[in-house]
């Protein structure tokens, strides 16, 4: 369950695990820090909702598409 912020942000580890790194309260700005996150530490990261549902997912070596 998320506790701050609708929306959680998770990076890929090395271990191909799923981290979580944050969370914000909404789905733009969630897209927007896992963009950034993604492309300082060269992983995957994904945005869920509320529910575990992928909302986004940013792989680091492809332009991200607008929202």
């Amino acid at each position: 369950m998320i506790t701050k912020g609708k929306f959680r942000i998770e990076e890929l580890n090395p271990f191909q695990e799923w981290h979580h790194h944050g969370s914000s309260s909404t789905l733009e700005d969630a897209c927007h820090m896992a963009q950034k996150i993604s492309q300082m530490i060269g992983r995957k990261t994904r945005v869920l909702d509320e529910d575990g549902r992928v909302m986004e997912q940013v792989n680091p070596f492809f332009p991200r598409r607008d929202l």
